[in-house]
Formats: structure tokens, sequence, C-alpha cells
């Protein structure tokens, strides 16, 4: 059995798919919160899969969920997390939790998913809680292999999401910086696919896979795209980076989801650094700009 964190967020429905089509069987620990008209744990359960609800934050949820499994991939966490509490609950206490529960369990077989980006002195609070969490299940003693997408889309897009706010923003959309911090958009399903094909491969063991899109934007360059599309004329502010900290709760405290930590986003590569990487499954080479029309149309 197959544990999936993250299970009904938009990169954990699309592990799932791939998981059926090789017919892997699956579990989802979900907090199955929301409106049961548009719950998807129906539909998970009419396919197979398995569903635990409870909060993944807490050790006797994740003891259940793990009972009687062998794999775990951890693809949980939130962009919205603005208490600092929270985020450190969420991208590093959890997997803390994780890996000293799954290696209790038994779980033989590991796959963490973090982000491009991830660094011990990044200026995003939860690009540290990332690199911070890789060395976690670096040391756990099971077969582990931690993936590194850049950010990633699908039917949505959350890192367009989260910068939502900043871009409805008038008399100026403020860019923190230079705004030459580079990113790579990466289709979701490239992103899982790797993931599963990495499962049973001997070869993936103990390996850090960077994945990123066709195509490499500055956040400059990225906003400029997403202002065409959304045919917004609004003019940028770049912010020094030294006040970029007190400008994010300044914003904060005027438009929701804004926060500090989305401003140290903006700040921080999540580009491939490594070269002549050879990765478990072949990417569609699909680029953003195709998806972007229509992401926006859902928005």
């Amino acid at each position: 059995m197959i544990l999936v964190l993250g299970g009904s967020g938009l990169l954990g429905s699309a592990i799932l798919k791939h998981l059926q089509r090789q017919r892997y069987p699956a579990r989802v620990l979900t907090r199955g919160m929301g409106d049961w008209r548009t719950s998807n744990i129906p539909i998970l359960k009419q396919q197979g899969t398995e569903v635990v609800v409870g909060d993944m934050t807490d050790p006797n949820v994740l003891t259940r969920a793990i009972s009687g499994c062998t794999a775990v991939i951890h693809a949980g966490g939130s962009f919205f997390q603005s208490n600092p509490d929270v985020m450190k609950s969420v991208h590093l206490d959890v997997v803390g939790d994780l890996t000293r529960i799954a290696e209790l369990g038994g779980v033989q077989r590991f796959i963490h998913v973090s982000c491009l980006g991830a660094s011990e002195h990044s200026l995003s609070t939860m690009m540290q809680y990332k690199w911070e969490a890789e060395q976690l299940v670096r040391d756990a003693p099971f077969y582990w292999t931690i993936v590194r997408p850049s950010y990633f889309y699908g039917a949505s897009f959350p890192f367009l999401n989260a910068l939502l706010p900043i871009l409805k923003l008038k008399p100026v959309i403020p860019v923190p910086g230079s705004g030459l911090s580079e990113i790579e958009p990466v289709f979701v399903d490239d992103v899982a696919n790797v993931i599963v094909q990495s499962l049973y491969n001997r070869g993936s063991v103990s390996k850090v896979y960077e994945i990123g899109g066709p195509v490499t934007y500055t956040i400059l360059e990225f906003i400029d795209l997403v202002k065409d599309f959304m045919k917004i004329k609004t003019p940028l502010m770049h912010i020094p980076s030294d006040s970029a900290d007190k400008t994010a709760k300044v914003f904060g405290k005027i438009v929701k989801n804004v926060h500090t930590d989305l401003i140290g986003l903006l700040s921080v590569d999540s580009s491939c650094k490594q070269e002549e990487q050879e990765l478990p499954a072949q990417l569609s080479g699909l680029t953003l700009e195709e998806h972007l029309g229509a992401i926006i149309q859902n928005l």
C-alpha cells in the first residue's frame, strides 16, 4: 500500500492518476474539509483509493494513515500559510513526525516533494523549512528520493493564485529587488510522472531530482506575461530587498494572503541548477503559455 499525503491537491491528484494507471494500491490522507457536494472523497473511494480523513500535522492521524503501508509519497503543503507557526508545522514539523512514524511503521520507500529554491539561507522562510525537511529525509533509514519541482501548474496554478492579491493592487504592483529571480513553471503531470516512475526504480534511491519546465522566466517577465493575459495596465514598482519585509507586512494588513514569505518567494530562484540530469521519466515539454489562458479563465 502507498500512502499519498496531499492527495486532494493539484499535484496529489495527478500522482493518484498515475498510480491508478500502474494499478498500484493507494491510500490518501485528506483533511476532508469543504462542501460535501464538491468533495472528492466519494470519487476517490469509487476509484478504489483508500481514504483516511484527518490532519497530517496530528501524529496520531499519521500513525493511522501509515499503518500497513510500505511506501509514502509526501506531496502536502500550501502557499497560503501566513502564520509562521502554521508554516513551520506544515512544511517542517510534519516531515519530522512523518519520517519517525514511517520508520517505526516499517516503511521502505519514501518520496518527498520539496521545491526548487529550497536553501538553508533562503530569503523565503518556506524555502528554509523545505531545505530543513530535506535533511530529515536524507537522514532517515529508508530508501528515499527527493523531488524538487519549480512551481507547477495544471488546471490551476497555485503560485499565480498566491500572487493575485499583489497583481490586483493599485496604483502600482510591488516587485521586490531587481525582479530578476528565475522560475521555471512545470506541467504538474510531468512532476507526477517522475514521482511515480521513481517509486520502484532502484536507480532513483538516494537521488534528488530537479524538475523545471522548458521556459525560464524572470519574475519581471512572468508578471508581464500574466498582466498581458489578464489585461492589467498597472505599472510595476521595484522595492529594495532590505525593505521588502516591512512592505510585505504593510500589504498583509491591507490585502488578504499577502504576507512576508510571499515577498521572499519572489526574491529567490526556483530554477534547475543541476547539469545533465537523467530523470526516470521524460518530460512533455509543455509550456505555461499553452495553458495560461485556461488557467486565468478558471480563476
